[in-house]
């Protein structure tokens, strides 16, 4: 009778489950909107999470460090305060080296409009091209003055629509930034609530492979972020060395956001070679080719060669894997699939390599036996 139960209980939970499968694909466009809302309610969270997990890779290196600080709770604070303190650093460094290169260059280009306006012309009548002169375009004041009331209305929208984006943006980031700092002054209490609340729903087999497949994704992640940045310093610094070999001007600043782009996958290192090509194009436009080849070739041998030599022995993935999992997690995710696909991946590897080797340890005695 027991078993009867028992039987009749799965196949009402297989249906259950079966019912709600088709009603997510018969109504995909709602599960998206609602799963959308979801995700914006809960981003500031998810951001404040991702923000403690990167914070606490520096956090606990000065917690190792600072060993004569015998109270915990102030290690804790006075790591975290270093660990920022850091990082903001790190940031101003840059901006420094690179907005100023940035606004010099925006001045020389206003600076030199005559001249391009000139040599434009003169380019249109060499060519003969029946283009009227750029210098002798009137404008019709009115008629556009008309035209930017007639769009008024819909500009202020705009720009009301932009300020609340703006608005929302800064005050996610405000939550997620507090909220990551509470994560990590008690992350140790809130890793025993989340253990012994699995323990409690899960049972102790079952929570006991989700916390080592935890703890293995987290010892994964923080190698690879932690590589990331290392190979991303590899990439500028070569950058570095190759354009002052080539002269070619602003090597360090350009050299540095190289580097910092290269933390983003593939968009990345559009933006440091866009932005690199508008700072050298103002001093001298001949180099921008060279620059642009350069960069292009730096970029073939780091991701064919440097990246999965480097990560891939850092994180225990065998290059070709490295490869995969990044194509593969770029067809699924964009940039944050690259990202993210060789942690995941390593993560993976690992527990079903570590499973195989259990389970052919185990097949041994058996044989043996």
């Amino acid at each position: 009778m027991d078993k009867e139960k028992l039987n009749l209980k799965k196949y009402i939970i297989l249906i259950t489950f079966a019912l709600v499968g088709l009603w997510i694909v018969n109504n995909l466009n709602v599960v998206g909107n609602i799963f959308n809302v979801i995700i914006s309610i809960l981003f500031p969270f998810i951001l404040g999470g991702a923000l403690a997990f990167l914070l606490n890779i520096p956090m606990s290196f000065f917690e190792r460090k600072c060993k004569k600080i015998k109270n915990k709770k102030t290690l804790r604070i006075v790591s975290l305060i270093f660990a920022i303190v850091v990082i903001l650093f790190v940031i101003i460094l840059m901006i420094n080296l690179i907005v100023p290169e940035l606004i010099d260059v925006v001045k020389l280009l206003i600076d030199n409009i005559p001249y391009y306006a000139e040599e434009i012309n003169n380019l249109i009548q060499r060519l003969e091209l029946d283009i009227p002169d750029i210098n002798s375009i009137n404008m019709d004041t009115e008629t556009l003055k008309n035209q930017v009331m007639e769009y008024m209305p819909n500009l202020i929208a705009s720009s009301v629509s932009i300020i609340s984006n703006i608005v929302s943006a800064v005050s996610s980031l405000f939550i997620a930034i507090i909220f990551s700092i509470y994560i990590l002054l008690d992350k140790e209490k809130l890793q025993l609530q989340f253990t012994k609340m699995i323990k409690a729903y899960l049972g102790e087999k079952r929570s006991s492979k989700i916390i080592n497949i935890c703890k293995e994704a987290s010892k994964v992640f923080r190698k690879f972020f932690t590589i990331q940045c290392l190979e991303a310093t590899i990439l500028g610094s070569l950058c570095i060395i190759g354009m002052l070999i080539l002269r070619i001007p602003y090597a360090i600043p350009i050299g540095i956001l190289i580097g910092v782009t290269a933390l983003i996958p593939v968009l990345g290192a559009f933006i440091g070679v866009a932005v690199g090509a508008v700072l050298i194009v103002a001093v001298n436009p001949i180099k921008v080719v060279t620059f642009v080849i350069f960069v292009l070739i730096l970029q073939q041998i780091e991701g064919n060669i440097i990246y999965p030599k480097v990560v891939g022995n850092s994180v225990g993935l065998p290059g070709i894997w490295v490869l995969a999992a990044v194509t593969l997690g770029g067809s699924i995710g964009g940039i944050l699939g690259m990202l993210l696909g060789v942690p995941v991946a390593t993560t993976i590897y690992n527990l079903l390599a570590r499973d195989v080797n259990k389970k052919l340890k185990k097949s041994k005695k058996v044989i043996e036996e």
